[in-house]
């Protein structure tokens, strides 16, 4: 056959194409219109459940919160108070037109001022399922008309317990349906929200209300009404089709309809109008139009260049020969490419190399028999279709493999000329390794490696970005600084690897605290950083600090170790203490620094005042570095007096510091800091010295049996160096170990329940004998006493301070007392200071006594003298018996 006829038939072919093609494309832009306009609608219902959904769980998070009120749990515990205004406050915020109290038997006792109030007061709701469900489960919702009020509401209800976790009540908030109603005002449909028998409960056609949606069975045929269907009148829809209605001014709706999770048995329903333009009509007709005008030209141009094809026909010819040859040595290099070379006419494969076949695993030509889409994972076929019709360079997507396993690709792509066809070549290369690596190193920059929680960089990153939502809202923003107390101590002893365990589960403890809520980091070392983003108080801030202060109190278990972690937590809130990330932080680690200076195992808000306490914090440090050398130090001692001898038999040594340039400074100031720098060692071991060596020259006058008692420091423990300086002292000076008492807290025991008890059991092998300071301030004080070798306790003056007037001190020292006896402890009571305290604890059985009622701490030379004149004092009993001395 000539090429002349050939190039005719091919025109001809051609615009046979061209208008069919116009037809296709017609019907096919007509259904991707329907379908995209269906899908644009379901978007727009999905948007409507998802705020419909946003609305109950806002609520009902403020009806939760509501139940933790103090003021509603003590109006259901007493009922004296009046909570009016609290109720009245709670709808004001709530925008709620009903909120209320029922006790347990489902009375109403308490409501916001309302109209109907004492009509509502003698009302009883039991029966209600909002007040059964939150009774059983919590919390619950219902939609409903008002028993009283008549009115329609969406009740949200809590159950209120009391901190034993026992219920008191429920509290309800009643929140009228226009707030949904208003909300979806502005919707181009009609909003229906209607129960499972089809009662219209609300909707933003208002005469529609409480009416009846009309049924339509499954065979199109006249509405079926339940038997039950009551007075309700159906509104006026008539069913044209399976999902379209039509109203009585023939205005047409396609009708939307979902499930509302959160209200079980009630349907959203969303009525869009017909738009003949999104759903199809007299515009696509115009569009046809079009269409065949633009294929008579494209015909009329078939033909133009038929006639000029003629012309050209010789001389691609000569060309076809060179141009074959040259896809034979394109051939070749594909076939030993890395990369899969697929040709292909629009998404039909022509032919591909091996490493395609290799790629995708289809033996033989099985390639030739799927579509180039099919090799492709994407939502929709479009989207490829996209990718290809708008990339220059490439673009990269998911590839599918023929057993489904898909790999990430990166495809590149152009147009070539192949025997006088325009056909296209992709180049296909897995990036499977490239992306895992890219991700990989994007995870490492961003999240902590140890811990997986986010690091440094990617915290001051989102911590900004919360800092300007914070604003956009009006809200507050909480920053915790949480730092371990005394951690390096554990990394220094145990080592690296038994610390990093250590610290993975005190960040899963972290995180099971805060249930993934708020934003937890590793900022570095035993430091983590909490930020609380969307406060309009700080009462949830308080709460997660003691939830986090509670969780770490508990025992961690590292191979086969018990620890016991405490933390030091500084908080700083945005916008008050800053807006810039390096502030906060600033303000919230001053704050830290604060809590570690007052004790540890506690939690502080920066307040402006502390810059000032950081300075002299350094300063104090700066001096106490020379203070041994320069003997800026001394002791002072306070006796003990003893009930049954009415002496003094003990004394306990107290440190001062006098600076030339900081003046008196007490101890409460500069013993946190020199236990932040470990100075407490030295000084510990001089004060160990100093105390024995006045107490053996006091034995002559004062009596051989005279005990002394030297407070010691955690930080002394380590790696058991509390043995050697007590070996040194009492060598030293030759006094009695048996008459030195050393008096450690329970910050001692904390570290590693194994090690501790090896260095106190060695201590009474020593001869020397141990006492519990500050007892009954611990966590777990009790526990202790049954596991380490105390020979006494000393009650802490927090609870002798209120003795005269608070009962529960009294009775609390009295059960410390005899549980000390059961153990077979003495028992030291501190802080006395007044007639009263002395006989309660006289009568108590207590054994020893401390405080100003028999003497204040004074400096050595006046020890012997005070003494002397208490025990003078104190001669006769408190039945006035006189007891000699000795």
């Amino acid at each position: 056959m000539r090429a002349r006829n050939i190039l005719l038939i091919l025109s001809f072919t051609c615009g046979l194409t061209a208008a069919m093609g116009v037809i296709a494309n017609y019907l096919v832009f007509g259904a991707y219109a329907q379908q995209d306009a269906r899908r644009n609608v379901d978007n727009v219902v999905s948007h409507i459940n998802h705020d419909l959904k946003l609305l109950i769980d806002g609520f009902s998070l403020q009806v939760a919160i509501q139940s933790t009120l103090p003021q509603i749990r003590g109006y259901l515990v007493e009922g004296e108070t009046d909570v009016t205004p609290v109720l009245n406050s709670i709808c004001e915020l709530s925008n709620s037109s009903l909120c209320y109290l029922l006790n347990l038997q489902g009375d109403i006792i308490a409501v916001n001022d309302v109209a109907e109030k004492e009509r509502l007061l003698k009302d009883n709701f039991a029966f209600r399922p909002y007040f059964r469900n939150a009774m059983s489960e919590g919390s619950a919702v219902q939609l409903a008309v008002g028993a009283t009020t008549h009115r329609r509401g969406i009740y949200f209800s809590h159950r209120v317990k009391n901190e034993d976790e026992g219920v008191l009540g429920v509290v309800v908030n009643k929140l009228h349906p226009e707030v949904l109603e208003q909300k979806f005002d502005e919707l181009p449909g009609i909003f229906l929200l209607i129960d499972s028998d089809g009662i219209i409960f609300s909707s933003t056609r208002k005469d529609w209300i409480l009416q009846r949606m009309p049924v339509q069975n499954l065979k199109l045929n006249p509405v079926v009404w339940p038997a039950d269907a009551g007075p309700e009148q159906p509104i006026s829809l008539e069913w044209i089709n399976a999902d379209t209605v039509q109203d009585s001014a023939d205005n047409q709706y396609k009708v939307f309809k979902q499930k509302v999770s959160l209200l079980p048995g009630w349907d959203l329903v969303y009525l869009n109008a017909y738009n003949p333009t999104t759903w199809g009509g007299e515009f696509w007709h115009q569009v046809l139009y079009l269409m065949l005008a633009i294929s008579l030209l494209v015909f009329s141009l078939i033909i133009f260049l038929y006639r000029e094809g003629r012309k050209q026909i010789e001389h691609r010819i000569n060309i076809e020969a060179e141009l074959r040859r040259s896809e034979a040595r394109l051939l070749q290099l594909s076939e030993v490419a890395t990369e899969a070379v697929v040709m292909h006419r629009g998404d039909f494969i022509l032919d591909f190399n091996l490493a395609a076949e290799r790629l995708f695993q289809y033996p033989g030509d099985q390639l030739k028999n799927i579509s180039l889409l099919d090799l492709f994972n994407a939502p929709d076929r479009t989207e490829i279709e996209k990718l290809y019709s708008h990339s220059e360079s490439g673009f990269e997507c998911d590839a599918i493999r023929l057993d489904g396993s898909t790999f990430n690709a990166i495809v590149k792509y152009q147009q070539t000329q192949v025997d006088d066809e325009i056909v296209g070549i992709s180049c296909i290369r897995d990036i499977s390794e490239l992306k895992e690596h890219e991700q990989k190193v994007l995870y490492q920059a961003q999240f902590d490696e140890l811990t997986s929680l986010p690091n440094r960089s990617l915290m001051r990153e989102k911590l900004l970005s919360a800092i300007v939502n914070a604003q956009a809202e009006d809200s507050l923003l909480t920053l915790m600084f949480i730092d371990l107390d005394d951690f390096k101590w554990v990394n220094d002893s145990m080592g690296h690897e038994e610390g990093d365990e250590l610290l993975i589960k005190v960040a899963n403890r972290l995180r099971a605290v805060l249930g993934g809520e708020h934003m937890l980091s590793r900022y570095g070392g035993d430091e983590f950083i909490l930020v609380i983003e969307g406060q309009k108080d700080l009462y949830l801030t308080e709460e997660i600090a003691l939830n986090i202060l509670s969780a770490l109190a508990r025992e961690f278990r590292v191979k086969d170790r018990s620890y016991y972690i405490s933390a030091s937590i500084g908080i700083a809130v945005s916008p008050s203490d800053g807006t810039v990330p390096d502030e906060i932080l600033r303000k919230a680690d001053t704050a830290m620094y604060r809590v570690k200076a007052s004790g540890r195992n506690g939690f502080s808000f920066y307040t402006p005042d502390m810059n000032k306490d950081v300075v002299r914090s350094l300063e104090i440090g700066r001096q106490l570095r020379n203070a041994l050398g320069r003997k800026e130090l001394s002791l002072y001692f306070q006796p003990i007096f003893d009930v049954k001898q009415r002496r003094v038999v003990a004394a306990e040594a107290l440190l001062r510091w006098n600076n030339p340039k900081l003046g008196q400074v007490t101890p409460d100031e500069f013993i946190p800091v020199a236990e932040q720098t470990g100075l407490i060692v030295p000084i510990g071991d001089w004060v160990i010295l100093e105390a024995c060596r006045y107490a053996q020259s006091w034995r002559e006058e004062l009596g051989k049996d005279l005990r002394m008692g030297v407070n010691v420091s955690p930080m002394q423990f380590r790696d058991g160096h509390i043995l050697s300086a007590l070996r040194s002292g009492l060598t030293k000076t030759h006094f009695p170990p048996a008459q030195l008492v050393i008096e450690i807290t329970e910050g001692v025991l904390i570290r590693n329940d194994e090690e501790t008890a090896q260095t106190l059991n060695q201590i009474k092998l020593m001869g020397v004998r141990i006492a519990m300071d500050d007892f009954g301030t611990g966590h777990s004080s009790l526990g202790y006493l049954k596991q380490f070798p105390f020979d006494s306790l000393k009650v802490d003056r927090s609870f002798i301070r209120d003795l005269e007037d608070d009962k529960g001190d009294q009775q609390l020292v009295i059960a410390a007392i005899t549980m000390a006896k059961g153990l077979g402890l003495r028992v030291v009571a501190e802080g006395v200071e007044n007639e009263f305290q002395y006989e309660f604890l006289s009568r108590a059985n207590c054994d020893s006594i401390q405080g100003y009622y028999f003497g204040r701490p004074v400096p050595a030379d006046e020890f012997v003298e005070l003494v002397k004149t208490c025990n003078e004092k104190y001669r006769y009993d408190l039945f006035g018996s006189y007891i000699a001395p000795g």
